[in-house]
């Protein structure tokens, strides 16, 4: 079997692994605890806060710890209302955002917010033209994420926050796809909130956080407690917390040794193979910056999903799951303004650290010979 589908989640690393152990056991005691062995775990929490801010070129006290990304999405957006109370109604998201955006924007939509989708262009860059016409001071936050899940294209999110500031308007990219995979510094980018996701980057499910501005007076996720300096009240995840801590300071190590630009030429051996063996391979983004381990791809004339059933020993993402000639596939690619035939075929095929080149080679010949032996889905 080949696992070719890291962005959708990556396997807890053995070092991660080994680090939260303890605190399953032995050291088990709640962090708010006064007695020794508790503030002993308690600065454990302290110390995996302090990798991750490092991670990301911030300071501890602004790293809050939340149950992944969509908690982490979720705050940002519904607490940016309550942040203006009121004055300010109006949420900007770009139109491929993920569905712990997308629904959620849409939810408030429904209650009368002012949502405005910002179009991509035909690389799934977000438009800064119409971006432009749309920010003004009944902007209250402008969300778009710094890397794309489906085709890995990175978006200008500096100078999208730099455009949102002068009017105003707080800032919030989804950084889950991104962080660990390329170097992300939130001071560069000026972003008023982060999200991070830690099964992306080698920690475990149910672990993430959401990252402030230094001096941001943001509203509380949940109350009820004085944890997170009262900002997310709950009894923290500290095997999970000390999980992610662990994957930042791997990361860090990863970005030393250079491991974007192994992955990148991997990714790039990947797409030579791709586009050797299947002459209408058509692969998305190649113009633009990209996450390193991303490649999204279609094939005319078939369903994604339709072709990786004819390769049962490759796991890779779809864009669609559906079969039906109505289903128009891949949002990302329609938003890009792909027809439904091409976005229904989206494949995405992830690598992670751990992916070599003679997986790349053979992922390729499955899906050539997939295409060369079967008729077409559509």
């Amino acid at each position: 079997m080949i696992y070719l589908d890291y962005n959708a989640t990556t396997p807890v690393a053995a070092e991660v692994l080994s680090a939260m152990l303890p605190f399953f056991t032995e050291q088990f005691y709640n962090p708010s605890s006064s007695y020794p062995e508790a503030q002993a775990v308690a600065a454990a929490v302290a110390e995996s806060r302090k990798l991750v801010a490092d991670l990301l070129g911030t300071t501890s006290d602004q790293v809050v710890w939340t149950s992944g990304g969509t908690e982490s999405n979720n705050w940002a957006i519904q607490g940016s209302l309550t942040y203006w109370h009121g004055k300010r109604r109006r949420i900007l998201v770009s139109a491929i955002e993920h569905p712990s955006v997308a629904e959620t924007v849409r939810l408030l939509a429904s209650d009368g917010v002012d949502v405005k989708f910002i179009p991509v262009d035909s690389h799934g860059i977000v438009r800064m033209d119409v971006l432009d016409t749309l920010l003004d001071e009944r902007t209250a936050l402008v969300s778009v994420m710094l890397a794309n899940n489906e085709i890995g294209t990175i978006q200008p999110v500096a100078d999208i926050a730099q455009r949102a500031h002068r009017v105003g308007a707080l800032v919030h990219t989804d950084a889950s796809q991104a962080v660990g995979k390329i170097p992300v510094n939130m001071s560069l980018l000026d972003v008023d909130l982060l999200t991070v996701a830690g099964h992306k980057l080698y920690a475990p499910k149910g672990i993430g956080a959401l990252v402030f501005k230094a001096g941001l007076d943001f509203p509380a996720g949940f109350r009820g407690g004085a944890q997170e300096r009262g900002r997310r009240s709950g009894t923290e995840n500290v095997a999970g917390i000390v999980g992610l801590g662990r994957a930042a300071a791997l990361a860090h190590e990863w970005f030393r040794e250079k491991g974007p630009t192994t992955q990148r030429a991997l990714r790039n051996e990947l797409e030579h193979h791709l586009q050797q063996e299947i002459p209408q391979c058509h692969i998305f983004g190649q113009q633009v910056p990209r996450l390193p381990n991303t490649v999204g791809l279609a094939i005319e004339g078939w369903v994604g999903a339709d072709l990786l059933s004819l390769c049962p020993d490759l796991r890779a993402g779809t864009g669609s799951a559906c079969h039906s000639l109505t289903d128009e596939g891949s949002p990302t690619l329609r938003a890009m303004g792909m027809l439904p035939a091409l976005a229904r075929g989206l494949i995405r095929l992830s690598l992670g650290r751990q992916t070599s080149s003679a997986e790349v080679l053979t992922a390729a010949q499955l899906l050539a010979r997939a295409v060369q032996t079967k008729p077409k889905s559509l």
